[in-house]
């Protein structure tokens, strides 16, 4: 996972598929991140490089969501494949931040 500021944005390049396996690492790296880094409007988390995630790596992504939302910060999804999109639409979080 890589982390690019840019312009009020952060954002969040996930480079291996988010999963059971690799959550924990990832969460840990996040909330370093998240939490120390205040000088962000809106995190944007890159899914280009993602080609699966199970339901504890969309736990995690709601988690960046939700730990976003409480400090008034935007978020949203970019690069998602269509099954991931789909994913998001069936368990409706294309309705709570953009999924693009």
């Amino acid at each position: 996972m890589k982390f690019i500021t840019e312009a009020e944005k952060l954002i969040i390049k996930f480079e291996e598929n988010i999963t059971a396996k690799t959550v924990k690492d990832l969460k840990e790296e996040l909330q370093i991140k998240l939490g120390q880094d205040e000088d962000y409007q809106e995190a944007i988390a890159d899914l280009s490089k993602v080609e699966y995630i199970d339901s504890t790596g969309i736990t995690l992504i709601i988690g960046i969501y939700k730990s976003l939302e409480s400090s008034n910060k935007l978020f949203s999804v970019i690069g998602a494949s269509e099954e991931i999109k789909n994913l998001f639409e069936v368990i409706r979080l294309d309705k709570i931040f953009v999924v693009e």
